[in-house]
């Protein structure tokens, strides 16, 4: 049960960045490409597959330039 509340809770937190990108014109990816990210930790750290302090230091990073709440 736990673990299916903190999927939901993390999906929605990666939902939310990225509605925040798209209300700026533009996208996640893009984001990524200019900012030298991989895209495939941009993706698994704000759904809670990648974890520990640089997961959670890029989502505050990717959730600020998408101007919502990381939490």
């Amino acid at each position: 049960m736990m673990n299916t509340i903190i999927f939901e809770v993390t999906s929605q937190r990666h939902g939310r960045i990225r509605a925040g990108f798209v209300m700026q014109g533009t996208t996640l990816h893009a984001w990524c490409k200019s900012n030298a990210v991989l895209r495939q930790g941009a993706y698994k750290a704000p759904c809670g597959q990648w974890v520990g302090p640089k997961a959670e230091g890029l989502v505050e990073r990717i959730s600020r330039a998408a101007g919502v709440d990381a939490r």
